[in-house]
């Protein structure tokens, strides 16, 4: 007994430190996002962000020889590619030009809402009191955090659309971890590597599409180094390392506990900040104690997977 205690704590260590990768540049994404989206379109940016992560992860799949998804899983590659990089991606840069990169902060983080009620429906993973506390601590400490940084809205129309595409990017990133965790559940063994570049070959094909379609050429600053840097960081970072670092944590851990590291997030963001010279005030402050309380809270919180009656 103790020595399998042993093993399930070194798993979950494992597990957290996957996942503090993936936190790192997801909340670093939103400066680059900021930065990007001011000299090319948002739907261009993302579509130059998800493309040469397709490329980089089909080439580091082909180095590792990973297996990439067969018949009988492309149906849900297929699905797992839009609502796990199509959505979420195009939602995120659209919210954060529409409604601003503290609003979408919030929204975009209310995935763990969508993974705890799910995941009691679909995969019976039952969060005791104190895990539900912590999802309740983290969110609040997101909605602390940027509260004090929300402004005067100018267009509310434009506005209120952001905040539904970062709420659509939320609730569709937390039925695609439902999903991911899942097939994991039917299949231990299932090839992480291998359906990461299925979705992303996936969702990059769809989002090449839509800034065709939605965007014009002159509309984009080619020459900004600034594009390509942030265009670099958000596709080898925050896309092929988090993801594939995030999709690690979830094999080790349960889906609501897994996906409650999101509210680190901003916590993350407003770091970068204090980096850049703007020391937050108490209130952010306060904000951030919260989110990492949460996060602790329902890392450490008893979790029982029985199905529901």
């Amino acid at each position: 007994m103790k020595a399998l205690d042993k093993v399930s704590r070194r798993s979950e260590a494992t597990a957290v430190s996957f996942l503090l990768i993936a936190v790192f540049f997801w909340g670093t994404s939103f400066r680059a996002t900021l930065i990007g989206t001011e000299h090319a379109p948002p739907m261009t940016f993302t579509a130059l962000r998800a493309a040469p992560a397709a490329l980089i992860l089909l080439i580091a799949a082909l180095v590792m020889r990973a297996r990439l998804p067969g018949r009988a899983l492309l149906p849900w590659t297929l699905f797992t590619g839009v609502i796990m990089v199509t959505i979420p991606l195009a939602g995120l840069a659209e919210s954060v030009v529409r409604a601003g990169a503290a609003n979408a902060a919030v929204l975009n983080n209310t995935a763990p809402f969508f993974v705890l009620i799910l995941g009691y429906a679909v995969l019976g993973e039952r969060a005791s009191w104190l895990g539900v506390a912590g999802l309740i601590f983290g969110f609040g400490g997101v909605v602390v955090m940027v509260s004090s940084q929300l402004g005067v809205v100018e267009n509310q129309a434009d506005f209120v659309l952001g905040l539904v595409l970062a709420l659509a990017s939320a609730a569709a990133w937390g039925g695609g971890t439902l999903t991911v965790k899942w097939l994991l559940d039917r299949d231990p063994k299932l090839d992480l590597v291998g359906l990461t570049v299925g979705q992303y070959l996936v969702g990059s094909t769809l989002l090449v599409a839509l800034a065709f379609a939605l965007d014009s050429p002159s509309e984009t600053d080619w020459s900004s180094r600034d594009l390509w840097a942030a265009v670099i960081w958000v596709a080898v970072g925050a896309s092929v390392i988090a993801q594939l670092a995030f999709y690690s944590g979830l094999k080790r851990l349960p889906a609501n506990k897994v996906a409650v590291w999101g509210f680190l997030a901003p916590v993350v963001a407003v770091l970068v900040e204090v980096a850049r010279g703007e020391v937050p005030g108490p209130l952010v402050a306060t904000g951030m104690g919260l989110a990492i309380i949460g996060v602790a809270v329902t890392t450490m919180a008893p979790m029982n997977t029985s199905r529901p009656a």
